[in-house]
């Protein structure tokens, strides 16, 4: 993943790190796309904006099933898939949120070969993989 950590994301880290305060990263992450033309730094999870209809919905990425060595964690291919109707606006990228108290931010990605106007029975594939440093 060659995006981004929004200050919202960096803050999480740092509490979970050197706080231990994990009320907003419960056990598991979400992967999600964005409609957003040139999401920043400041954008968080309650405004970032996500494609509706179509059958859209976050895919859960569940700990255990993270690969983390040499400052990498990597995670398995995941495919978004559209059903019934088309999505409602185009896809700039995707991100990766936390779930808990308050769900946060922590990635995003901007897709530099879109947008993508997805359409009944298209496919989007991601392989979630930062690289820490």
């Amino acid at each position: 993943m060659a995006g981004f950590t929004p200050d919202e994301g960096e803050t999480l880290i740092a509490q979970v790190i050197h706080q231990r305060t994990h009320v907003d990263r419960a056990a598991t992450l979400e992967l999600g796309l964005f409609t957003d033309v040139v999401p920043g730094e400041t954008i968080t999870e309650a405004t970032i904006n996500e494609p509706t209809g179509g059958g859209y919905a976050r895919i859960v990425l569940t700990d255990a099933s993270w690969n983390c060595s040499g400052g990498v964690a990597d995670y398995a291919q995941q495919t978004f898939t559209v059903t019934t109707t088309d999505y409602s606006a185009d896809v700039y990228g995707y991100f990766i949120a936390s779930v808990g108290t308050a769900a946060r931010l922590l990635y995003v990605e901007i897709d530099t070969n879109g947008p993508y106007d997805l359409n009944v029975d298209d496919t989007y594939k991601i392989t979630p993989n930062i690289t820490i440093g």
